[in-house]
């Protein structure tokens, strides 16, 4: 089986999640607040993780125009479902490599409803169905036979016919909304496609390495047996969580596992282990030469990515890298300035380090 890395977030995706995480109490802002208050985190760490995605986040859901009615339809949450009804009919339009908003909402709106059938019926047994489960649904009247046995409540199971039996207007409509979020989330990327640069330069390495064993072992899911192939997509609007859509329509199975790019720092930072297990992690952090010669030179001053590549005889893509793990450890901060992200070296967070150390080895 192969796994590839995707370099792009897949933006109808990406506003799908942030109009549904914004009706459900599941919004970047919220998540960090939980964060807080649970784990009792350095507000200046979390400002750092969440305020750029807050800010287009809000930017995106603020300006999206839709009859209230029809957005909590499409994107509300229905009781014990997972998702919203925006879900099943964007699925295929989800699983596709090439990160194009044009292309993506003309397949929606071409989408066919023989292709939405087998998507809607495939996802609402994947949900619902038992695992040992060996039915298949292969025309309307089972369908609706099956929707009438799901654990819901009568009005949902009539909203989800609904969905089916106007499954034209809704594609129409849906498409609609997310051509115009999509726009307003391009014109945001610019002040958050940092965050796929460090989640890829942080697992580029390891997916290559390891492939779908790195996949499972990392984020917890198992991959479908018969996939042929399996795409790591980075998420901005996911944030920390995990998302696996699976392939029900092509000869090749190809699925997608979607991560959301504050999941490897805010493992990190939410991580409740001992003080010596701590140190340990940043003791190994700083232990490799490249990275304690980029702390001295940022100890002289901010620097950015290329500026550092250039002083160090290294390539962007290895210093990118380099700084994701340093970011992680909270040796390093970000700051933009103009169409230039510095990198800045964490001063509190090393003094930190070295009083727990000194503690740590001798007592003081």
């Amino acid at each position: 089986m192969e796994a590839r890395l995707l370099r792009e977030p897949n933006s109808i995706f990406e506003t799908t999640l942030l109009l549904f995480n914004s009706r459900t109490g599941n919004s970047s802002r919220e998540l960090k607040e939980t964060i807080q208050k649970r784990f009792a985190i350095d507000r200046n760490v979390l400002d750092s993780c969440f305020d750029a995605i807050i800010d287009m986040s809000d930017y995106v859901v603020n300006n999206v125009k839709a009859d209230n009615e029809l957005l909590d339809f499409l994107f509300g949450r229905h009781s014990s479902m997972k998702g919203c009804f925006a879900f099943y009919l964007i699925h295929d339009v989800c699983r596709v490599p090439e990160q194009d908003l044009a292309a993506g909402i003309a397949a929606l709106r071409e989408q066919s409803k023989a292709l939405f059938f087998v998507n809607f019926s495939s996802m609402l047994i994947a949900e619902f169905a038992p695992e040992d489960y060996t039915g298949v649904i292969t025309n309307y009247s089972e369908l609706f036979a099956f929707i009438e046995k799901l654990p819901l409540p009568a009005d949902e199971k009539f909203q989800l016919c609904r969905l089916y039996n106007n499954f034209e207007e809704y594609r129409g409509l849906l498409a609609g909304i997310l051509e115009t979020a999509g726009r307003l989330y391009m014109q945001k990327y610019d002040s958050v496609k940092h965050y796929i640069g460090w989640f890829s330069a942080a697992v580029a390495e390891p997916l290559a390495q390891s492939g779908a064993s790195y996949i499972e072992s990392n984020y917890g899911v198992k991959i479908s047996p018969s996939a042929d192939e399996i795409y790591l997509q980075p998420s901005i609007a996911m944030c920390s969580g995990t998302k696996y859509l699976m392939s029900f329509t092509s000869e090749k199975v190809v699925d997608f596992l979607y991560v959301g790019v504050l999941f490897e720092p805010l493992r990190e930072i939410t991580d409740v282990s001992t003080v010596d297990d701590r140190i340990c992690r940043a003791l190994r952090t700083m232990g490799d030469d490249r990275k304690f010669e980029i702390l001295k030179l940022l100890s002289e001053g901010p620097k950015y990515g290329m500026e550092l590549a250039s002083l160090l005889e290294l390539s962007t893509a290895t210093v990118s890298h380099h700084m994701a793990l340093l970011l992680d450890a909270g040796f390093v901060s970000i700051r933009r300035e103009s169409n230039r992200v510095y990198y800045e070296l964490n001063r509190k967070k090393l003094r930190d380090f070295l009083d727990e150390l000194r503690s740590s080895l001798l007592g003081q």
